[in-house]
């Protein structure tokens, strides 16, 4: 891909964003658990007296878990689409290098640079093969926070607003 990155810097990058995820991801995990167990509080109240239930939170329940999952899926699919054009992109400029190896290949002239020809375009689609991995796993790090950053937001703002 022409715009991959230095590997030092990608791999930064790739941890970094690692990092967002598990630190979202765990917040995540503790505000479900503490919104279920509010929630279920709450049920316990409304069965004992369903006059005073908490009936608004009740009617929210579903439309904002609809919403942040709705959220989450329009994320991934845009997160998807980026994929797909790098993908797409190194196809494009990978065919080109092949074309342009190939011709270099076959103007050598003899046998021996052929072979330099050939092993200097190996050895060229081996590094970007390797910064073209760490692109797509950075793009992957990047939909799954993207993905998981709607549905984080709905549980933690949950926690806050039943903690009061």
């Amino acid at each position: 891909m022409s715009d991959v990155k230095p590997s030092v810097t990608a791999a930064t990058d790739m941890l970094a964003s690692a990092s967002r995820n598990s630190t979202q991801t765990g917040e995540l995990a503790m505000a479900a658990a503490e919104v279920v167990l509010r929630r279920m509080t709450l049920g316990g109240f409304a069965m004992v007296n369903p006059a005073a239930a908490d009936h608004a939170e009740f009617a929210r329940m579903v439309p904002e878990k609809a919403k942040a999952f709705t959220d989450a899926g329009t994320a991934l699919a845009s997160q998807s689409a980026r994929m797909g054009e790098a993908m797409a992109r190194y196809l494009v400029e990978e065919s080109a290098f092949m074309a342009k190896a190939a011709g270099s290949v076959m103007a050598s002239g003899h046998a021996g640079g052929m072979m330099a020809a050939q092993a200097q375009a190996t050895m060229a689609w081996i590094g970007r093969m390797a910064a073209q991995s760490g692109a797509m796993c950075l793009l992957a790090l990047e939909a799954q926070g993207a993905a998981l950053a709607p549905i984080h937001r709905a549980a933690t703002g949950n926690v806050t607003r039943l903690r009061v």
